[in-house]
């Protein structure tokens, strides 16, 4: 091998080298976005939820009741702090 082709070997590999830096750089920027992503739902999944939600007032509720006021003076007093 002469001196000539050494020297244009050496210039290929550190081509290689440069690109292969930028490919690595680019797929570390790669899986930090996918490990953002992955914790972001995994969260949505399985951390905490609410679930109530924005109650529009035009629209009436299956579930909320309008609570009936208890009239405990009906009741003889064995029975209100049974039922209460």
């Amino acid at each position: 091998m002469t001196e000539k082709e050494t020297l244009a070997l050496i210039e290929t590999l550190k081509a290689n080298i440069e690109a292969l830096k930028a490919n690595n750089e680019e797929l570390l920027k790669q899986v930090a976005l996918l490990t953002e992503q992955v914790a972001y739902l995994t969260n949505k999944l399985y951390g905490k939820s609410s679930e109530k939600r924005a109650v529009n007032p035009d629209q009436l509720s299956l579930f909320e009741e309008e609570k009936a006021p208890q009239d405990d003076e009906d009741l003889p007093s064995h029975y209100r702090n049974y039922y209460l």
